[in-house]
């Protein structure tokens, strides 16, 4: 009896199904089994806001909030009790759901299992994807809702029962709510796919109208009542109150054009300003150790000084578009850079380190060669309609690759600084489009040579 057990699981282990994700998740096992002794969590300058905000949310209040992030990242952490070690094992979870979610994305979207493999393997094997698992910081979770949201919309695009299809809809609404309430740059994701939900919907008018509606439910509860929140208790229409200070990552460089009657706040962030560049090279991030000396210069509190920040923000980028226009293109040329964010010091023996090291250095050249071409593969998208056939360009690769550009315009145009950063949680899907269009390009050659024959 055990024996023939065994010859069945066996000759289903065996089977092609089982074999590619079996492979892949074994990958993704081993990979994060070997990092857990190797390596620890590392925490960045944003991430002590996020530890306090979880601190203030962990008796499921929101007595201490103060309005500075989305609530999504602070509540996960609070949920996790805050400590590192149990964050970095769920990120782990996650990265690795993440990568069973895209292998199949790209089977089902591609009909190749070895491709779905193929991408999976490359999220678990680019330290840019797998090492961020380990940063105390928003990108994994914020990548998960973004691909498990992808993942819905393909099953939508998919499924032939309306009951399937009204529940698959609601989901999607409230995952890609959830992208916003992790990261505020994600916010318009909500509306994004709104054309792409009713397109994508089976029947008349006015069925498209009910699926429309009820993907709608997840934005309005979620990210409506987030906003009637801020509103009430901030005074501002906007997911976090810190717009106003982070337009000052743009205008800080150009600060000194103000006009004298604003000397107290001018004069004080030039101080802190030039300090930093004298320390580091950039004015990047010099806004966040200035306020509390030019409130006190000001006389206005944190929440009337961020409003104040935007509206001289708005004045410069008024007068001066065209040094605003400077750092737009270069925030946007920056956000494709592909930086690996990891601590080398970090790791617990020579060997791990000059292996991670070594994976650093070709995962990064892939995500640079790969970004290069996403940008070159949507250029020909956009030109030519013959190319357009030739990658197979669908409702869905246009929901996923207009999404990446929206995000790339949309971080220059709102903050300036770290860009980069604002493409991690996108990265494996920018990987997934080029992937996919190198395989039905190399497909239609191989079928063109065979007619040609």
């Amino acid at each position: 009896m055990l024996h023939d057990l065994g010859a069945r699981l066996g000759s289903y282990v065996r089977k092609r199904e089982f074999l590619w994700p079996g492979s892949l998740l074994l990958l993704g096992v081993l990979l994060r089994a070997w990092l857990w002794f190797s390596y620890e969590p590392i925490s960045y300058g944003d991430t002590g806001s996020y530890m306090r905000l979880g601190e203030a949310l962990k008796d499921l209040s929101f007595s201490g909030y103060d309005g500075t992030r989305v609530p999504g990242y602070p509540t996960f952490l609070a949920l996790l009790d805050l400590q590192p070690d149990r964050v970095w094992f769920v990120q782990m979870l996650l990265g690795l759901t993440i990568s069973m979610l895209l292998y199949w994305i790209t089977w089902r979207t591609t009909n190749s299992m070895v491709l779905g493999f193929v991408v999976g393997a490359l999220y678990n094997l680019i330290p840019g994807q797998f090492l961020f698992e380990a940063n105390l910081l928003t990108e994994t979770l914020t990548t998960f809702f973004v691909v498990l949201s992808i993942c819905l919309f393909v099953c939508f695009t998919r499924v032939r029962s309306p009951a399937w299809g009204y529940g698959l809809v609601l989901l999607l609404g409230m995952a890609v709510s959830a992208v916003g309430l992790i990261r505020p740059l994600f916010f318009p994701l909500t509306v994004w796919f709104l054309p792409f939900v009713w397109f994508a919907a089976n029947g008349d008018w006015k069925k498209k109208l009910l699926v429309v509606a009820l993907y709608s439910l997840g934005p309005v509860i979620l990210q409506g009542s987030w906003l009637v929140y801020m509103k009430q208790h901030y005074h501002v229409i906007s997911p976090t109150a810190m717009a106003g200070y982070s337009l000052v990552q743009h205008t800080g460089e150009y600060f000194d054009l103000l006009p004298d009657e604003y000397a107290p706040i001018r004069d004080t962030y030039i101080r802190f300003r030039d300090a930093q560049i004298a320390e580091r090279g950039v004015q990047t991030n010099a806004i966040w150790e200035a306020i509390p000396e030019i409130s006190k210069a000001s006389g206005l509190g944190f929440y009337e000084l961020a409003r104040e920040m935007q509206r001289l923000s708005w004045w410069l980028i008024r007068h001066h578009p065209d040094l605003y226009l400077k750092n737009v293109i270069a925030g946007w040329i920056s956000f494709w850079k592909a930086p690996v964010y990891w601590g080398p010091e970090a790791v617990q023996s020579v060997f791990a380190g000059g292996i991670l090291t070594g994976m650093a250095i070709v995962g990064r050249g892939i995500s640079l060669l790969t970004n290069f071409l996403f940008i070159a593969f949507s250029a020909l998208v956009a030109a030519s309609a013959k190319w357009r056939r030739r990658l197979k360009f669908d409702l869905i690769s246009m929901a996923v690759g207009g999404m990446i550009w929206m995000i790339s315009i949309l971080q220059t145009l709102l903050d300036h600084g770290d860009n980069p950063r604002f493409l991690v949680p996108l990265q494996v899907l920018v990987i997934y489009l080029v992937v996919r269009s190198l395989w039905f390009w190399s497909k239609g050659r191989v079928d063109l040579e065979v007619i040609n024959r």
